[in-house]
């Protein structure tokens, strides 16, 4: 299947999610199973927020002479809603812990950790309309990383929602490691990519352990496309035998080798 190149109409928030990121910013896949990151259930808005250019003005014989605009002083940001709460996802966040004191689990607010959190990585979609065909598409937002901090709610007589905020870092590589190039981006770091695909995406992540060859990914979410599916070893391409359920390779890949695969599943 080719990849969408018709004009779309993008609406709704189908899908969110948070990878937590190793020591060397990647996703913090721990075993020779899948690892896609945590789903915040529930989100229902993302706002992006592409501060303006900066317009300079030359001036002279009682007109404008040029125009000229610059890249922003201020970053991209986001805030993320979600009216579920994942007390495994606000740990991650927030980096603290959950303590279980008999029938309760408790989590701190205001705590000596903020402004210490940790680094995750974000993916979130939604679906789009092909203007000339009406065909379904989906509009992604792939974020490799970002500072992602909660605002919990108070409580009234209307339902709690959890603001994070979104704080992409500038990197110059994709969730997957592979290196931006002007060669083929057109550009060598951003703090978000955008992408449009037939089906959903998924980032699918594994460890390998030296001994491993085939990598399963989760049962609920197989590959629609064999041929679009991309797999990296360490940020670089790599060729296993590729089926709806799993991923083959001819020679295990190395022990704490990182595993990513770009797919697309039936959504």
């Amino acid at each position: 299947m080719t990849a969408p190149t018709e004009k779309t109409m993008n609406f709704g928030l189908r899908y969110a999610s948070v990878f937590e990121l190793n020591a060397s910013g990647s996703p913090a896949a721990s075993s020779t199973t899948a690892y896609e990151g945590l789903q915040f259930k529930g989100s229902t808005a993302f706002e992006l927020n592409i501060p303006d250019s900066r317009k300079i003005t030359g001036l002279g014989e009682d007109g404008v002479t040029q125009v000229v605009y610059l890249p922003p002083n201020e970053a991209i940001d986001g805030k993320l809603n979600v009216e579920a709460t994942d007390q495994n996802i606000l740990a991650l966040l927030d980096g603290t812990k959950i303590r279980t004191e008999g029938e309760a689990t408790l989590m701190g607010l205001g705590t000596n950790r903020q402004g210490y959190e940790p680094q995750g990585a974000l993916l979130l979609y939604q679906e789009a309309v092909g203007l000339e065909t009406g065909k379904q598409y989906w509009h992604s937002y792939i974020i490799p990383s970002a500072k992602v901090v909660r605002k919990a709610h108070g409580m009234t007589s209307d339902k709690g929602v959890t603001v994070y905020q979104v704080a992409p870092n500038r990197t110059g590589k994709h969730l997957w490691e592979q290196a931006f190039t002007n060669a083929i981006e057109g550009f060598l770091s951003a703090q978000v990519i955008e992408a449009w695909s037939n089906n959903p995406l998924r980032v699918t992540t594994f460890l390998g352990d030296g001994v491993e060859d085939e990598f399963l990914f989760p049962t609920d979410f197989p590959v629609v496309d064999v041929a679009s599916v991309k797999v990296y070893v360490n940020g670089v391409i790599a060729t296993p035998t590729v089926t709806t359920t799993k991923i083959t390779f001819a020679v295990a890949p190395a022990d704490e080798a990182r595993i990513f695969v770009l797919r697309d599943y039936a959504g």
